[in-house]
């Protein structure tokens, strides 16, 4: 596959070029996998507009929970240790974790449940004991991120034809020339000016359509680092950090924190970003 970036801003064009290298590797099928781990961050705390009382985490203060868990073809998701560990006032704080579920709709929308069967507290940041937090968020195969970008390069193609003719018509538009018969000076190319305006207009239709293909790209920096196999998936999937964790408790759900994921695999930890 080739990937033109030619007329992309270059920061830009930097995380697209890396994208396209990470989702033309080739990868083994998903459907083949009976679990699949992944590593599940929380940061719970208050959380713009949250419908939690205004002394929740009114402080500020953050509940980091890193949780290894293993995504079920049967739909079920399992803390591969059945504990979480974080650090509280007065040191290492050790909780049970319950199995939860999870629902992946359009192999787009996932949404996964966990339990907590005792409390945790960090400060003024506290789930009560018997809580389930629902996590949802969204994931990308390699050939969603292969179509996304077809169709980004297609209707960037048709931009870039009507923008060169454009181009070549202001070429065109040379010094006026002298009409012996009307006795003035008269357009060299008559018909430009129309077909310039059409043009104008076509482009800017266009140039509407390629920045809305462009807009459905996620941005390399908002994706999980790495990509791995999902139940039901075929092709690894990259996990989006947009993702908000809810308490599910009430009608309400309110929303008391984020979420991201990794694949457990035997590649190399890393905090930075890989320079492909």
């Amino acid at each position: 596959m080739i990937f033109n970036i030619s007329r992309t801003n270059p920061s830009v064009a930097s995380v697209y070029f890396a994208l396209a290298v990470v989702i033309a590797t080739p990868v083994t099928s998903a459907l083949q996998t009976t679990a699949c781990g992944w590593r599940v961050a929380l940061n719970i705390g208050r959380e713009p507009l949250t419908l939690m009382p205004p002394s929740w985490a009114s402080s500020g203060a953050r509940l980091p929970l890193v949780i290894k868990c293993d995504f079920t073809a049967d739909g079920q998701v399992v803390s591969q240790k059945g504990e979480v560990r974080f650090t509280g006032p007065s040191g290492e704080v050790v909780k049970p974790v319950g199995k939860g579920e999870w629902s992946l709709r359009s192999n787009r929308f996932l949404s996964f449940t966990l339990n907590f069967p005792e409390s945790l507290c960090k400060r003024d940041v506290e789930l009560d004991a018997g809580t389930t937090v629902v996590c949802e968020g969204l994931v990308y195969s390699k050939g969603d991120l292969n179509a996304m970008n077809q169709r980004f390069y297609e209707a960037r193609d048709k931009t870039d034809v009507v923008a060169n003719d454009l181009i070549f018509s202001r070429q065109k538009q040379a010094p006026r020339v002298w009409d012996k018969e009307k006795g003035e000076w008269v357009e060299r190319y008559s018909e430009t000016k129309v077909l310039d305006a059409t043009k104008r207009i076509k482009l800017f239709f266009l140039e509407g359509a390629e920045k809305r293909e462009m807009s459905k790209r996620p941005n390399l920096t908002q994706l999980s680092l790495d990509s791995g196999p999902f139940p039901g998936v075929d092709g690894n999937v990259f996990v989006a950090k947009t993702g908000l964790v809810k308490s599910k408790k009430g009608p309400l759900n309110p929303v008391i924190g984020t979420w991201s994921a990794e694949p457990i695999n035997d590649n190399p930890a890393s905090y930075y970003r890989p320079s492909w």
